[in-house]
């Protein structure tokens, strides 16, 4: 029986549509495809130390200001030693001529008893019937009794190279302190601490653990090395993350095969003389897949300068894919690894100018003997012989230090012009470079974060800063906050304290 007209025409229709369907399916960009999952590769992001070592041999020498924590500095040597080799195989140990040599010194290591106490924590508790004898609940506090645990351990840390030239220096603090429920022994804070600081942690190449428990002495010794070693690692080798990214689909999968064979510069060689696709959110997938490309060039880039333009390139990209299409929630995540990785950048260029702003050489001892408080051990550690007596422990790189006199309103500290000079050695008889306001405003002007130069300021080994009015006013014109200026004064005060009595140090 023939099929009537409208029949026909119905089914033509269905035909046509369901072309232009398979059509569409087989030709639109993305992240899937009928039948086919979410492609993923594997990137390689490498994160360069703070020196820059091309050796291969290393040594490790640890020691420690108190003879109690002897038995620290050897199991921190023997795992700073695995971990340094565990992160780049290049790197072997040599006691007798090493390329490298890491210094490490244990200047505190506390671990206080627990402390218990008390605080009120409010819950739901049944209360008495209503009218309709039906059960209410209320809001009360309970006392809840909790234990704190805390440690720190501190380490003055340099490496030099074969001549005894300092490439790096910095305290390395580690930290532990966290509350715990005494009934069920769960870390208080345990969960919220793990999402704001997991992804910082690895970022520099730190584990992260979920705690089980409060640590015991022993196992809160073992986290405050490991955290120590955490911190030390990344400023002398390279350190290597692999993360998994997507890759768009549909059109783009012939050049998807030179991603998958990791021929990066090939990969974006297609895709940018790759003719645009004629609808704005289908090129978005294009774009994306150009920010991959120049995120794994810059993963793979030994040059510095040329790993911070691909990075720059990538999220230049990644923004246009998310403009051409903002409802793409795989356009978000790629963001926000490039900026991880564009701020651990930042905050490298960030050590290191502030390293040579201060004059950077300085050694170990003298290290720890500028930033232990005056009457320490650590700062004793300046021989009589060298030490000041009525003249400040500074001296600046363009002639001797100067006597220091604070202000008594202010407690800044001023040069007179007529104070007698005296140039400062360190136990080795050399010079030492002071801390000016020069170098102060130079890093705050090169966008040194406050947190970097405050540190700089902690541990150089001498200062000469020049905290009168005039001095007060070039420094905030120079754009140094007020909490860097803050940390002058205490630093100018730490020094004249030392100067007038110089017989507790």
């Amino acid at each position: 029986m023939p099929r009537a007209p409208h029949t026909r025409h119905l089914r033509s229709l269905l035909v046509a549509g369901l072309c232009l369907l398979s059509a569409s399916g087989l030709s639109a960009q993305g992240f899937d495809k009928v039948g086919v999952m979410k492609k993923k590769i594997a990137l390689h992001r490498k994160l360069p130390a703070v020196i820059r070592f091309t050796g291969t041999t290393f040594q490790v020498k640890v020691s420690s200001q108190d003879p109690k924590h002897t038995d620290v500095a050897v199991i921190l040597k023997d795992r700073l030693e695995t971990e340094l080799s565990k992160s780049n195989p290049r790197l072997q140990v040599d006691e007798k001529s090493p390329e490298l040599i890491i210094a490490c010194k244990i200047t505190g290591l506390d671990q206080p008893p627990e402390q218990h106490f008390t605080k009120n924590q409010t819950v739901l508790a049944k209360g008495a019937p209503n009218a309709q004898g039906k059960q209410q609940t209320k809001a009360v506090d309970v006392p809840v009794e909790y234990k704190k645990i805390r440690g720190t351990l501190d380490i003055s840390y340099e490496t030099r190279d074969r001549s005894h030239r300092t490439l790096d220096a910095k305290n390395v603090v580690a930290n532990y302190s966290e509350d715990f429920e005494a009934a069920t022994n769960q870390a208080v804070n345990q969960s919220a601490l793990d999402k704001m600081e997991g992804p910082f942690k690895r970022m520099f190449g730190k584990k992260t653990e979920v705690a089980s428990g409060p640590p015991s002495p022993s196992e809160l010794q073992d986290k405050l090395i490991n955290e120590a070693i955490d911190q030390i690692v990344p400023r002398i080798t390279t350190t290597n993350e692999t993360i998994e990214v997507l890759l768009a689909r549909g059109k783009l999968d012939e050049a998807n095969k030179s991603a998958e064979g990791g021929l990066w510069t090939r990969y974006l060689e297609q895709l940018e003389q790759m003719t645009p696709f004629p609808k704005t959110k289908d090129d978005a997938y294009r774009l994306y897949d150009i920010g991959v490309a120049y995120e794994a060039l810059a993963y793979q880039s030994e040059d510095e300068d040329a790993a911070r333009k691909n990075l720059k390139e990538a999220a230049i990209h990644y923004g246009k894919a998310v403009d051409a299409k903002p409802e793409e929630k795989n356009f978000i995540e790629p963001q926000k690894r490039i900026e991880t990785a564009m701020s651990y950048m930042r905050k490298l260029e960030a050590e290191r100018k502030a390293f040579e702003a201060a004059g950077g050489r300085p050694t170990t001892s003298e290290i720890a003997a500028a930033s232990a408080p005056a009457g320490t051990a650590a700062a004793a550690s300046t021989s009589d012989s060298k030490r000041p007596t009525k003249t400040n422990s500074v001296a600046s790189s363009k002639g001797p230090a100067s006597t220091d006199v604070v202000d008594a309103n202010t407690g800044a500290s001023k040069t007179p012009n007529s104070a007698a000079k005296t140039p400062v050695k360190t136990q080795t008889g050399k010079p030492v470079k002071a801390l000016t306001n020069d170098d102060v405003i130079k890093m705050a002007k090169e966008h040194v974060d406050d947190d970097t130069i405050i540190a700089s300021i902690h541990d150089a080994p001498a200062v000469d800063f020049d905290l009168s009015p005039d001095g007060n006013i070039n420094l905030t014109h120079g754009g140094v906050s007020k909490n860097v200026l803050a940390a002058m004064r205490v630093r100018a005060k730490q020094s004249n304290r030392h100067n007038s009595n110089p017989g507790s140090t």
